[in-house]
Parts: C-alpha cells; sequence; structure tokens
C-alpha cells in the first residue's frame, strides 16, 4: 500500500466545538502549495479518507480540486478524528486492502499514525499541512518504510 498522510491546514484559534473549526486563508493557501508540490507523487489517488472535523473536510476539499479527484472517493470517517485510536486506523486501513489511499486528518493522530508504522523519530512531527507518504507491504506497525514528509 502506499499510504499518504495529509494534516489539515491552519484552523481558526480554539472554540468550544472543535470539530466546527474552519481554515484560515493562510491555511488554505499552504494546503493548496504542499498538494500542488507533490501532484506528480500523489498522482491519481484513488481513495481520501477523511475525519468529520470541517478543517479536515475543507482541506480534503482543496486536495480532490488540485488532484481533479470526484467526491465520490471520499470516505468520511472517525477513526480518522484527532482523539482516535491508532491501532482500530490501522487495522480498517489493513481490512480495506486498497493500494493507494490519502487520510485527511489531525494531530495527535497523524504523528502517532507515522511512529507506529515506521517506527519512533522526531522526523515524524507532522505541521499544519504537512504531507507523508508511507510505502507497506503489509499494513501493520513496524512495517511501513517512510518515502518522504514534506511542509509547507
Amino acid at each position: 500500500m502506499r499510504l499518504f498522510v495529509l494534516r489539515h491546514g491552519r484552523a481558526e484559534a480554539f472554540k468550544a466545538d472543535d470539530a466546527s473549526r474552519a481554515l484560515v486563508a493562510s491555511g488554505r493557501e499552504d494546503v493548496r502549495q504542499v498538494v500542488t508540490r507533490q501532484c506528480d507523487a500523489l498522482g491519481s489517488v484513488p481513495h481520501v479518507w477523511v475525519s468529520p472535523y470541517l478543517r479536515a473536510q475543507q482541506t480534503a476539499g482543496i486536495a480532490r480540486e488540485v488532484l481533479a479527484l470526484p467526491d465520490t472517493c471520499e470516505l468520511v470517517s472517525n477513526l480518522l478524528v484527532p482523539e482516535a485510536r491508532v491501532f482500530s486506523l490501522i487495522d480498517a486501513l489493513y481490512q480495506a486492502k486498497l493500494d493507494t489511499v490519502l487520510l485527511v486528518s489531525h494531530q495527535p493522530l497523524v504523528s502517532t499514525l507515522l511512529d507506529t508504522l515506521c517506527g519512533p523519530s522526531e522526523a515524524h512531527h507532522m505541521s499544519t499541512a504537512s504531507l507523508a507518504a508511507v510505502d507497506l507491504d503489509v499494513v501493520a506497525a513496524d512495517m511501513g518504510q517512510l518515502r518522504w514528509l514534506v511542509h509547507p
């Protein structure tokens, strides 16, 4: 599996309802820049899994627009909310048996996912709008090879 992991762009300051925080203009631009820069590597990603939170939805929309992907490629999943359990997500990815997928999510889940799949490392810090590519022969802990990690 080729797994792409995209953290949402910079969003509004904290609100009581964290799920409704929207991207700010600079966050939208950062996402557009990173996805555009990696467009060749992302190719025609056939599947996008995204958190139900607004800022992740907006980030996925920008990625789909840049990559010219249809809305139908998107799956909204609570497995991608900030406090989700990383092994539940890994199990769902394993069960899905996909060749390529783009995940759009949040901290701390994105860094925890990279640490779990590729081994702990300070290099796995995901700032807003960071994008990583991981290759996995088997979707399981310590089985990933980090190909690249880019930041805006």
